[in-house]
């Protein structure tokens, strides 16, 4: 029941696109409906503004922490995180109140992998920022780093890792139509490192 319980939880907090709502209260607008059409941060950021992209991850983060919280409270086990992260990416990719169309979930995977395993999450994603910076990609590096973090802990525990391949499994399809686009040499280039250094030359300047 442990494992059924932290599902259900996680579901009903996945399903709260905090994308979602803060473009329809805030900017009376349907992120489903500009963009790449994905309810996620990085589409209400391109379309909106880094605030409001912001905002949006800081509120997918604060349902993450407080879904989890609420699973390890009731429930001693670790592995109910795990349960609880399948049930939050299923709810945030697959939200039933908005007809299943959802987000791809890459912030809700890099906090459930940091809380179970944070030491294997900090090198995996260090990987992960490596390959945004070479391949200046935004599809490739959060997919690599699920593959990466699911199959160290499925040689760890195989309960966790299978879970977690279901997860990326999700994940994966989320993305399935940026990995065609990147295999196809037709995805949006993003040089990170030229951000950051037009960022710290305007604050040079002022």
């Amino acid at each position: 029941m442990m494992r059924l319980w932290s599902i259900i939880i996680g579901y009903g907090f996945g399903c709260l696109l905090t994308a979602v709502l803060i473009c329809r209260f805030a900017l009376h607008q349907d992120p489903t409906k500009v963009g790449s059409g994905n309810p996620g941060t990085a589409n209400v950021g391109a379309v909106f503004g880094k605030k409001w992209g912001i905002l949006t991850c800081v509120g997918d983060i604060l349902k993450t922490l407080i879904c989890l919280l609420i699973v390890h409270c009731f429930f001693s086990d670790n592995i109910a995180l795990l349960y609880a992260g399948l049930g939050l990416m299923l709810g945030h990719c697959f939200p039933f109140w908005e007809h299943f169309q959802g987000g791809k979930g890459v912030t809700v995977a890099v906090i459930v992998a940091a809380l179970y395993d944070t030491p294997i999450a900090a090198a995996t994603l260090l990987i992960a920022f490596f390959l945004l910076i070479t391949l200046q990609n935004l599809t490739v590096p959060p997919i690599i780093f699920i593959i990466l973090f699911s199959l160290y802990e499925f040689l760890t525990t195989k309960e966790a890792g299978i879970v977690l391949l279901i997860m990326t499994l999700v994940m994966v399809y989320k993305f399935r139509y940026d990995l065609r686009d990147f295999f196809a040499g037709k995805a949006k280039r993003v040089d990170v490192l030229y951000s950051i250094k037009k960022k710290l030359g305007i604050k040079r300047n002022n």
